[in-house]
């Protein structure tokens, strides 16, 4: 008798190369979006670090204004384009980066001008973010008076570290910014109250 041949596959084999695809896929997914958070955090690191030599190059012009609340220096950057690609013009009150992070760049009466980055909720999984800022800093150490760091709710501010420039660090026990390690890195970046505030100063 002649055998008839089987034409196709079994549901049971059917369902195994769907199962295989989803793992696949799953995979995939995950892989791509590690990668583009990959992306967008050195997209982000060159923006800050941008942003601080910006603000170096017109220094002068700043500690000049110093103290006059007639000037907005988030509308100055903006106008000027000296805000790179990574981080818009909101007012001239705030600047936001690729990941939303509130910026504000300010003159103070005492002679010190600086940037402001506010985290508006828990770090949580925005520790990579905040340490874009830390070693942005750093390698503006040379130029920068100290790096202020602080953990606040809508009652209390508690400063958590300042690190200073390489001009001011050796007084005291002051540390210094272009030395900080990872590990300090990783504490000055834990932050469990509702605001995290990093201040990039300089004279």
């Amino acid at each position: 008798m002649r055998k008839v041949c089987e034409i196709g596959r079994s549901m049971v084999e059917m369902l195994g190369v769907l199962a295989i695809i989803g793992v696949l896929s799953v995979g995939g997914i995950a892989g791509y979006s590690k990668a583009m958070r990959k992306h967008k955090l050195n997209q982000h690191a060159v923006a800050i670090n941008t942003l601080i030599n910006n603000a170096m190059q017109i220094k002068d012009r700043l500690d000049k204004a110093s103290g006059d609340s007639n000037i907005h220096y988030n509308e100055i950057f903006h106008k000027l384009g000296l805000l790179p690609d990574g981080i818009k013009y909101v007012s001239q009150y705030q600047l936001r980066d690729i990941f939303n992070i509130h910026i504000y760049i300010y003159s103070h009466p005492d002679g010190f001008s600086g940037i402001e980055f506010l985290f508006e909720d828990k770090l949580n999984d925005m520790a990579d973010v905040c340490r874009n800022i830390v070693y942005a800093a750093k390698e503006n150490a040379d130029n920068l008076w100290v790096l202020e760091t602080a953990d606040s709710d809508d009652t209390e501010t508690s400063w958590k570290g300042f690190y200073y420039g390489s001009a001011y660090c050796n007084v005291g026990t002051r540390k210094c910014l272009s030395t900080i390690t990872l590990a300090e890195m990783e504490d000055l970046c834990k932050c469990t109250n509702n605001k995290c505030e990093f201040f990039v100063l300089w004279k």
